[in-house]
């Protein structure tokens, strides 16, 4: 198994889109299949993506040692609290700290690797949850 030492969490910044879209989407940009390891449909279903195994594809430079993590929607405006989605993202980020021997300052928003909005709310707000 590879060196786990974050977890990255992103939003497909689109309306409500099927994993296979989203997968779509990444091979047309040359991908090797989705890049994402677990993506959160709309209603909270998780579900696994590119293989834990595989490196991801999601955050230049950071995609080594990273585990991505990908909620359908767009949060730009809007925070997915308390849905399902929400329920879901921080019970599956909680479960993959655990697992890998992390905390909740191993958990990243992908804009605090790189110059982007994603994954559109404050990425503190899920760290806070996991604390609890």
């Amino acid at each position: 198994m590879r060196q786990i030492n974050r977890v990255i969490v992103h939003h497909s910044a689109s309306p409500a889109v099927s994993m296979e879209k989203i997968e779509e989407w990444h091979n047309e940009r040359g991908y090797n299949g989705i890049g994402y390891h677990f993506v959160i449909q709309a209603g909270g279903l998780v579900r696994l993506g590119r293989e834990l195994g595989r490196i991801g594809a999601h955050c230049k430079g950071y995609n080594t040692g990273s585990i991505g993590v990908c909620v359908v929607g767009s949060f730009e405006d809007e925070t997915p609290v308390p849905g399902s989605q929400w329920v879901a993202l921080v019970a599956l980020v909680g479960d993959l700290v655990r697992q890998y021997g992390l905390t909740p300052a191993d958990v990243y928003g992908h804009k605090e690797l790189g110059s982007t909005l994603c994954p559109g709310f404050d990425p503190q707000l899920l760290r806070a949850e996991l604390e609890k």
